[in-house]
């Protein structure tokens, strides 16, 4: 039968930091309390692998538990902060650049279901002097008149630019896993130096206070220009809606594993802090 308390041990083994002695007292008394937690449970007439499959589900998650105990194995160096910042500042600027590529697409997608004035359709009373207008006439000269034309031009811009920067984002986030395959892997050198889901909560509030001010912008368009130019906005409230779903999804995930560990909060501070 395997044992699988020594594999959550070597779980527990990969997360921790600290000297070579606090994380053997660490992982001793984790033992310690799963092998007593077993040995209730099969006294008690579970089996021996069920025993030990309950025993580590009720100890938590390897990594929130070596989180919460890594501080008191080695404080956390500023730099270890900055550094932790950056990657994670890195990870959510590249997928928002992906985020506004794809809103490139929706509106794409909304000039060709609803026109091109829907999306950059110009405010009621700008107008355009006539060499501006034969500018955008030489581009599109089937377009039938100078503000049919300024907004497939608009139209064109919007679509374009915001693709552009779904591309860069692509860019960024390879090198970032080009850059982690490079470190073969290799875990931090510090754990916990942000609180779990921190990154997620940054995203899914930054995402939903922009999927509202988007949304406010397109029902603005809507009322005061007759949908004119609505699309630029509600199609990146649109992306930015998911968005903030999605993380928010992950943050709820992580929020229910935040009470796993308190059988390990429990053990553990029997021990005491460890010394440095």
């Amino acid at each position: 039968m395997t044992d699988l308390i020594e594999g959550y041990l070597d779980q527990l083994l990969g997360h921790l930091r600290g000297s070579a002695h606090d994380v053997r007292r660490i992982l001793a008394e984790a033992e310690e309390h799963l092998r007593d937690a077993t040995a209730e449970l099969v006294a008690a007439g579970a089996s021996e692998e069920e025993a030990q499959r309950r025993a580590t589900e009720r100890f938590g998650n390897p990594r929130t538990v070596a989180r919460r105990f890594s501080a008191r194995l080695a404080p956390v160096p500023p730099a270890a902060v900055a550094a932790e910042l950056a990657r994670v500042a890195v990870r959510l600027g590249g997928v928002a650049l992906v985020a506004i590529g794809a809103s490139g697409l929706v509106a794409e997608l909304l000039g060709r279901l609803l026109g091109a004035g829907f999306v950059a359709g110009d405010l009621p009373g700008v107008t355009y002097t006539p060499s501006r207008c034969a500018e955008f006439l030489e581009y599109f000269p089937d377009a039938g008149g100078c503000e049919q034309a300024a907004a497939l031009h608009h139209w064109g811009e919007v679509v374009e630019y915001r693709v552009a920067a779904g591309v860069l984002g692509l860019v960024i986030l390879g090198a970032f896993l080009a850059w982690r395959r490079g470190q073969g892997g290799r875990p931090p050198a510090y754990l916990g130096v942000l609180p779990d889901g921190f990154e997620a909560a940054v995203a899914t509030s930054l995402y939903g206070l922009a999927a509202a001010v988007l949304t406010l912008e397109g029902l603005d368009a809507l009322l005061v220009a007759g949908g004119d130019g609505a699309g630029q906005w509600l199609s990146a409230a649109v992306v930015a809606l998911a968005m903030a779903v999605l993380y928010g999804v992950s943050l709820y995930r992580t929020m229910r594993t935040w009470g796993q560990g308190s059988a390990a909060s429990a053990a553990l501070d029997q021990v005491g802090r460890p010394s440095s």
